[in-house]
């Protein structure tokens, strides 16, 4: 790949690839889409077969069961994590928005900094 220097022909260069970009996007989110589809007939029928794995030219499928958490009374979850201090049960990221939305009252987060981001945005193409 080459990278022009004059900004014009790179801002071109850019937009061009962006539009490359999103394109094959809305392509793999349509493919993805289908996969799951086909993910889920798959799934029906081994449970109506009662099999967990088939083979064919391509392949073999297997499908295996696990329990995944799911919080039922976030309320509970967290007093349990406030009284235990066990706060690897969670995410640790931020979210954005709500943090976005206190520094816009003048709220200031103990312990929560700025970060400098730079973006692009393009106006103009589709």
């Amino acid at each position: 790949m080459n990278i022009s220097s004059h900004l014009p022909d790179l801002i071109d260069q850019y937009i061009s690839t962006r539009a490359e970009r999103l394109d094959l996007d809305k392509q793999a989110k349509l493919i993805g889409e289908h996969e799951e589809l086909l993910k889920k007939a798959i799934i029906a029928k081994y449970q109506e077969q009662g099999i967990t794995a088939l083979g064919s030219r391509l392949g073999t499928v297997k499908v295996t069961r696990s329990e995944e958490p799911v919080a039922q009374d976030w309320p509970t979850v967290w007093k349990y994590i406030q009284e235990t201090g066990e706060f690897e049960l969670l995410h640790k990221r931020l979210t954005n928005l709500a943090v976005k939305e206190r520094w816009d009252v003048g709220l200031e987060i103990p312990g929560v900094g700025k970060q400098e981001v730079f973006r692009l945005s393009v106006s103009g193409t589709k």
